[in-house]
């Protein structure tokens, strides 16, 4: 955030750097300006404007924000919310207000670019004349007004189609992006902002979505919230007064079967706390009728999905889909609890060699090596490498993956993931990070479809120019850098007693469905923990442990590791039994 002008001096042609700070948000002018549009209801037509709750809270949260002096609003909202029809009404009236503004429509596909338009054309029919300034042009690309106002359409596309781009040229000092989550590509959105004024008074960016998973978006949201820069506002599905049933509604008792009496169900009662908790706002049992009728009705029954359109917290609509393998269920608590994790960031400068190879720490978390474990003299590592285009064309990333081997699980402590590299560049990387966990043995796997067997070729290249590498020559580390890397030797699913051992062996599709199966059931299913004092401690920090079998023996030590260290948890007693050597065993579920 920078809020300073540059002025010329007397003489010289140099500049003078004078701090204006933000404009203040114009509330009177824009709600009169407001009560003069007509906009398309999908209820009753083309009616008045009225701002609705989640409009009013919106529009709050950006005069509070620019009161501030924030400039960036993150907004992360439930569908059918009225947000981008706000904005759009939002964009017009700060084109009129501020001669020359220099402004963007952005949109995910070709589509949403002509709602839009649309919905402008209509705002111009409609609005009076002396509320409103015409237009010079109007049509698929631009919008010209008369008082030197312009609004660009740009269309990012989606990750299906990669068709739009949003080019290296032309200056901005406002942004509406609407449904950012489902932009194709989030490093471009990246680089645009960079040509946002940092210096106009009456700049605004805004970047209103739904969630999409854990993507481009979820990171925005994310920094948004940390970042005093930057204001992050969720729109639950409770801030629109339209979601109720009211009590004479003939759907109220079919899901309040007993009238204002009904109980909530225990997922009702917790999200109706959260919410109070969070944002101090009371749910009411109309609203609660309102949720069930569209969850069973519109969204028929699909949880997952009802929780990303209708959120009732940021949590609630960041799901992890694009998986119909796993249960979205697991995948989400994976990621939330994966996102948690501290990492460090580090970026590849890669050259013409393989001995060119340099690695450099950054702060920049979009940067393509990630590391959350670093390597460890007494760890056992395997490393996974997919070549882009190893799937499929639209497969653009090459991902190698790195995992620190125990003998009942894997942890992953680093990750790799960028379209900048070639074959042989890929192979480079692999070779680089296999020597920095090879401290005692390191196991990569290729992927050996599309370019993977081009990669192979370069790694055993990068092996057969170490080994002529003499011990007195200048870069002689190279020699060492793969020593510990061992070829993976694949030992049959289907004859796991056996002791045939394969190398370069392609998996069939009913053993790979027997590899995908158990790894579901160790991530789908529940998981129990035998002692183990450490992860316990862990996972309770995390909320993660639902119920709790506690042996007391008879003996007492008068020392230890606590069970339970510096967090008060309530439990229930399920069952409770007294073993025949004294040992009482009891079950306790967290309430």
């Amino acid at each position: 955030m920078t809020d300073f002008t540059a002025t010329e001096t007397d003489g010289g042609g140099a500049f003078k750097v004078e701090y204006v700070g933000v404009a203040p948000f114009p509330t009177e002018r824009f709600v009169a300006f407001l009560g003069k549009l007509k906009v398309q209801s999908k209820d009753f037509g083309l009616v008045p404007f009225r701002l609705l709750g989640s409009q009013r809270y919106v529009m709050d949260q950006i005069a509070a924000g620019l009161a501030q002096g924030v400039t960036t609003f993150v907004i992360l909202k439930n569908r059918q919310a009225g947000i981008s029809t706000f904005f759009l009404a939002l964009d017009m009236f700060w084109a009129f207000e501020h001669k020359g503004l220099l402004g963007v429509f952005m949109t995910h596909k070709e589509e949403a670019r002509d709602d839009f338009r649309a919905t402008v054309e209509v705002f111009f029919a409609e609005t009076p004349k002396n509320f409103r300034i015409s237009y010079v042009r109007h049509n698929r690309n631009l919008l010209i007004l008369k008082n030197g106002s312009r609004f660009r359409y740009l269309i990012t596309g989606t990750s299906e189609t990669k068709k739009g781009g949003l080019g290296r040229g032309g200056a901005a000092n406002y942004l509406h992006s609407t449904e950012t989550a489902f932009y194709g590509n989030g490093d471009d959105l990246g680089e645009f902002r960079s040509q946002m004024s940092s210096l106009y008074p009456h700049r605004l960016q805004v970047y209103e979505s739904t969630a999409n998973g854990y993507n481009h978006f979820f990171d925005m949201w994310d920094q948004a919230i940390s970042d005093p820069t930057k204001r992050a506002i969720f729109v639950g599905w409770w801030r629109d007064e339209r979601n109720q049933l009211p009590v004479n509604h003939p759907f109220f008792a079919n899901y309040m079967p007993d009238g204002v009496k009904t109980s909530l169900l225990a997922i009702e009662r917790k999200r109706v706390r959260e919410v109070r908790e969070q944002y101090g706002f009371e749910i009411s049992l109309q609203q609660i009728a309102w949720y069930r009728w569209h969850l069973a009705s519109e969204k028929e029954g699909d949880q997952a999905l009802m929780d990303q359109e209708m959120p009732w917290t940021p949590d609630d609509a960041f799901q992890a889909t694009g998986s119909k393998f796993f249960t979205v269920e697991a995948l989400t608590d994976c990621m939330r609890y994966a996102k948690k994790q501290a990492f460090q960031t580090f970026r590849y400068k890669l050259g013409m060699k393989f001995d060119e190879t340099e690695v450099r720490q950054v702060k920049d978390v979009r940067a393509e090596l990630r590391i959350w474990e670093h390597p460890s003299r007494f760890g056992y590592y395997s490393l996974a490498c997919d070549p882009a285009y190893g799937s499929s064309d639209e497969a653009d990333r090459t991902v190698i993956s790195i995992w620190r081997c125990y003998s009942d699980c894997l942890v992953q402590v680093a990750e790799y993931c960028s379209t900048q590299p070639s074959t042989y560049q890929c192979a480079w990387v692999l070779a680089h990070l296999a020597g920095y966990y090879g401290l005692t043995f390191c196991m990569p796997i290729l992927e050996m479809n599309g370019p993977g067997q081009a990669v192979f070729d370069e790694l055993e290249k990068v092996r057969r120019m170490a080994s002529e590498i003499k011990p007195h020559d200048e870069n002689a580390h190279i020699r060492n850098i793969l020593a510990n890397m061992r070829h993976y030797f694949y030992r049959r699913m289907d004859n796991p007693g056996g002791g045939e051992m394969l190398y370069q062996w392609k998996t069939t599709h009913e053993l790979k469905t027997r590899a995908y199966n158990q790894l579901k059931n160790g991530i789908g299913s529940e998981i129990i923990i035998f002692g183990s004092p450490g992860a316990g401690h862990s996972l309770m920090a995390e909320n993660l442990i639902d119920e709790f079998w506690i042996f007391v023996n008879p003996i007492v030590l008068g020392q230890g590791i606590p069970m339970f260290k510096d967090k008060r948890i309530k439990l229930k007693l399920i069952t409770s039994k007294a073993l025949n050597s004294g040992v009482v065993c009891m079950h306790y579920a967290k309430i």
